[in-house]
């Protein structure tokens, strides 16, 4: 697991050489889906030949709601779970 949170530039040798000890990359993004780290991620992974597996979670593309309201377009430990058990299959 690599923490990306405030690192720019991002650490690409280090992505690189932490998803090819597994062959498998699940980036979970708290952002929203466009504009998000995790768009610089997969470009990284791409540019660097990267050829394993590669899924993506975030939070949806909208206004943040407050409340309750919050869940059902922020990132939860629930969709990150799901993202890793789809990946692992």
């Amino acid at each position: 697991m690599l923490d990306l949170r405030w690192l720019s530039p991002l650490p690409v040798d280090d992505l690189l050489r932490a998803a090819d000890l597994t062959g498998k990359v699940l980036i979970a993004d708290e952002t929203r889906s466009s504009g998000g780290v995790s768009e610089g991620v997969l470009a990284a992974l791409a540019d660097g030949g990267f050829t394993g597996r590669v899924a993506r979670v975030t939070s949806m593309d909208s206004f943040v709601p407050l409340g309750d309201a919050a869940a059902h377009v922020l990132l939860s430990e629930t969709h990150i779970e799901e993202a890793a058990r789809k990946l692992l299959a």
